[in-house]
C-alpha cells in the first residue's frame, strides 16, 4: 500500500510547504497532496493559506520525479468544470505519471466558503449530482493523463464512483467502516484518507486532538498508526493519505515512511 501525506498549506510561506514536501520524500514516501480550501479550516478566515491548483504546479516542477502530486479533494463547486479540467490537465503534462486528481463536493462546513465568494453551493442530490459530472468531465478531459478518485463517504457516491472515477477514497473512521462502506465500491479502486497524531511526535496535539473527538483521529505511536492501516490495507486499500497537525515540524512523516511502513510491512507479511 502506497503512503501519502497532505502538506502544511495553511500559510503565507510557500517555502515552508516546499521543505515539507521534500522532507516527505526524503523519507521514502509515496505521494504529496493539498487540501482545497479558500480560507484555513481552523484558527480564523484571516490566516494565510496557499491555494491548491497553484500550489500543486510549483510542486510538480520543485519535487524530485518519484513522488506523486494530488488534491485530496478538490472541491467540484469552487471552480467551472471545464476550468478544472484544464488546470488539472496542465498540472498533469508538467509532472507525466504523477499528479492523482481527487474530486469532491464538499459538506456543510464549506457552505460558508462557497456564499461569501459568491460560488453556488448545492444541497442533497443536486450537489451528488454536480460532483459526479464534474468527475466525469475531467475524467474524460484527462484521456487517461492522470487518474481521477472520488472522494465522499454517502451510499451515492460510493456506488457512483467506478461510473465516474478510477479509485474511491474514503475518508477517516476505522478499518471496520472502510470495509463495509467499501464493499458498495464497484468498478474503481480503493484508498484512504484521516487524520493522526503520532503522540510521540507532538504530545500536546495528541492529548487536545483526544479530547476534541477522538473518533476523527487515530491516536498514538508508530505500532498504533501501523495497526490501522493494516486493517485499511486488509480491506483493500491501495492508497493511504495522512493528515497530520504538526506536518510542519520533523517528525511525523519521517515516523510514517520509516517505522510505521517497517510495522505495517511486517503486519501485511504476517496476516
Amino acid at each position: 500500500m502506497k503512503l501519502g501525506v497532505t502538506l502544511p498549506q495553511f500559510t503565507g510561506d510557500p517555502h515552508a510547504l516546499l521543505r515539507s514536501a521534500r522532507r516527505a520524500a526524503a523519507a521514502g514516501l509515496d505521494s504529496v497532496w493539498v487540501f482545497d480550501h479558500l480560507w484555513p479550516l481552523s484558527g480564523g478566515k484571516e490566516r494565510p493559506i496557499l491555494e491548491c491548483w497553484s500550489t500543486l504546479a510549483w510542486i510538480a516542477g520543485a519535487l524530485e520525479e518519484k513522488v506523486i502530486i494530488g488534491t485530496l479533494v478538490t472541491r467540484s463547486s469552487l471552480r467551472n468544470p471545464a476550468l478544472l479540467a484544464r488546470m488539472a490537465a496542465t498540472v498533469a503534462d508538467m509532472a507525466p505519471g504523477r499528479v492523482i486528481v481527487g474530486i469532491g463536493s464538499g459538506d456543510a462546513a464549506s457552505r460558508p466558503e462557497n456564499e461569501a465568494f459568491g460560488i453556488p453551493y448545492w444541497e442533497g442530490e443536486e450537489r451528488h449530482d454536480q460532483l459526479f459530472e464534474t468527475a466525469a468531465a475531467v475524467r474524460a478531459h484527462l484521456a487517461g493523463r492522470a487518474p481521477v478518485w472520488i472522494g465522499g463517504r454517502s451510499r451515492a457516491i460510493r456506488r457512483a464512483a467506478g461510473r465516474v472515477a478510477d479509485a474511491w477514497n474514503g475518508w477517516g473512521g476505522t478499518p471496520e467502516r472502510f470495509a463495509r462502506d467499501a464493499r458498495e465500491v464497484k468498478g474503481a479502486r480503493l484508498t484512504w484518507g484521516g487524520l493522526a497524531v503520532l503522540a510521540s511526535t507532538d504530545t500536546a496535539a495528541a492529548e487536545k486532538a483526544g479530547k476534541r473527538n477522538p473518533a476523527e483521529y487515530v491516536i498514538g505511536g508508530p505500532a498504533r498508526l501501523a495497526g490501522h492501516l493494516a486493517g485499511i490495507a486488509a480491506a483493500g486499500a491501495e492508497h493511504a493519505v495522512i493528515t497530520f497537525p504538526d506536518a510542519a515540524a520533523s517528525g511525523p512523516y519521517e515516523l510514517l515512511g520509516g517505522e510505521v511502513r517497517s510495522k505495517l510491512d511486517a503486519a501485511r507479511r504476517s496476516a
